[in-house]
C-alpha cells in the first residue's frame, strides 16, 4: 500500500499494511517492456491461465523472451506470487483512493468494498494458488488487511454515531466473504445481475443494518 492516504483520512487507516513484493521506486525503475510483461502477467492471473503455463509458453503468450521474465523472477513460482502480490496492491491502493475523506462513513464504506470488486476474480484463478507454494500467504495478508480497512472505517461509524454499536470484524468478514462469493462465474450467472449491482445490494442491507437503531 504504496499510495498515500487521502488527505482527510487519518493514517491509521493504513496501519499495518503489507509491504509490495515490488516496490513502486522498484517497478518505476524497471523498463518499459518488463512493466507491459507484467500487466500481461496479471491478466492471465485473473483469467485463471497463469499457473498452468510453463515459462516458455508465458514467453510465447507474451511474446517476450524467457530472459525477461527470469528478470523479474527467479523461478515460475516466485513469478505467480511477485504477479499476485502487485494485482492485491493494486487494488487496495486504488480502494483507499477511492474513499472520499468528506463524505459519510457509511459512503466511505461502500466506496472503498466497491473498489476493492477486483478481489473478487474468477474462481479458477483461486484454484490455482493451492498448487504455487507461498501463494496463498500472499493472499490471506491481503484479505486480513482489507478486512482491518473495513473494521477501522466501521469503527470510525460508531464512534461517531453513524452506526450502531457492533462487532467491526463481523461486518468486515460479511463484505468480505459476500463479495468473493458473488464473483463467483456459477453464483452471478444465477442471479443474472451485473457484480457491482450484486454488490451494491449486499451493502445496502448490511448499512441498513448498521444504521438501524444508531444514537442520535
Amino acid at each position: 500500500m504504496a499510495s498515500p492516504t487521502p488527505a482527510g483520512l487519518p493514517r491509521s487507516l493504513l496501519v499495518g499494511a503489507p509491504r509490495p513484493l515490488l516496490s513502486s521506486r522498484a517497478e518505476a525503475a524497471l523498463g518499459h517492456r518488463h512493466r507491459e510483461v507484467l500487466d500481461g502477467l496479471e491478466a492471465l492471473l485473473r483469467a485463471g491461465e497463469l499457473a498452468a503455463l510453463t515459462i516458455g509458453a508465458l514467453a510465447a503468450r507474451l511474446e517476450c523472451s524467457r530472459r525477461t521474465l527470469y528478470e523479474l523472477a527467479p523461478s515460475k513460482d516466485q513469478l505467480f506470487i511477485l504477479t499476485l502480490d502487485r494485482f492485491m496492491h493494486r487494488i487496495g491502493r486504488e480502494a483507499v483512493a477511492a474513499i472520499d475523506p468528506h463524505a459519510t462513513t457509511a459512503t466511505q464504506l461502500r466506496q472503498y468494498a466497491t473498489t476493492n470488486l477486483g478481489y473478487a476474480f474468477r474462481s479458477a484463478a483461486y484454484d490455482d494458488l493451492a498448487d504455487v507454494p507461498g501463494a496463498r500467504r500472499v493472499l490471506d495478508q491481503h484479505y486480513r488487511f482489507a478486512a482491518t480497512v473495513l473494521q477501522r472505517i466501521v469503527a470510525r461509524g460508531m464512534e461517531q454515531g453513524e452506526f450502531r454499536p457492533v462487532a467491526p470484524s463481523v461486518v468486515a468478514a460479511v463484505v468480505l466473504a459476500s463479495t468473493v462469493h458473488l464473483g463467483q462465474p456459477d453464483i452471478i450467472d444465477d442471479l443474472g445481475i451485473p457484480l457491482d449491482t450484486a454488490v451494491e445490494i449486499m451493502l445496502d442491507l448490511c448499512l441498513h443494518g448498521l444504521q438501524a437503531g444508531r444514537a442520535h
